[in-house]
């Protein structure tokens, strides 16, 4: 079986999800993507600075800094002031558990499944989310998608099923949370 066979239950399970649907929707309120987005930078800045991008090639994958481009964004647009919402207040408890998680491997290898997950995701479903939330989505566009996907590819293997199980299964959770 691939990897993408190996994790197809949690995709599936992720994309049914009542919070996927509103991502969907093309009327998603502002403040509750701006909340989604905060929860999405604090994981990936957290998991792209345990993997080492530069060294395998794969830095334009980087999605933190765009992310942090689209709140900006919003801050500007809807007056959502990021100091008026303390981080306690914006995270969720499913967030805060992956951000503790990725911090206890010490392995950066053990994290690349993750990047499949996450950085996948957004490049294949991020073309139609761009288009149905509020901004410009800078996240979800990706120079040389066809070049990158061949370097993640290349350094994937089925043994990393059960991480990217893991990393979908605080997927769903952070969808859960905010439905």
């Amino acid at each position: 079986m691939s990897l993408k066979e190996l994790t197809w239950e949690n995709h599936k399970s992720a994309e049914r999800k009542k919070f996927a649907g509103i991502l969907m929707s093309g009327s998603i309120d502002p403040f509750l993507y701006y909340k989604y987005l905060t929860n999405q930078y604090y994981m990936y800045v957290t998991l792209e600075s345990k993997l080492p991008l530069n060294q395998l090639e794969i830095a334009d994958i980087r999605r933190a800094g765009l992310m942090r481009m689209d709140l900006l964004e919003l801050e500007l647009k809807y007056g959502f002031d990021k100091d008026k919402y303390p981080q306690s207040d914006l995270l969720t408890k499913s967030t805060k558990d992956y951000l503790s998680y990725c911090e206890s491997k010490d392995k950066p290898e053990d994290l690349i499944p993750h990047m499949y997950v996450r950085h996948f995701g957004d490049m294949y479903g991020g073309a139609m989310i761009s288009k149905k939330v509020p901004g410009l989505g800078r996240m979800y566009k990706f120079k040389d998608k066809e070049g990158l996907k061949t370097k993640v590819r290349a350094i994937l293997n089925d043994d990393m099923a059960d991480e990217a199980n893991a990393c979908f299964e605080f997927a769903i959770r952070l969808f859960e949370e905010l439905a």
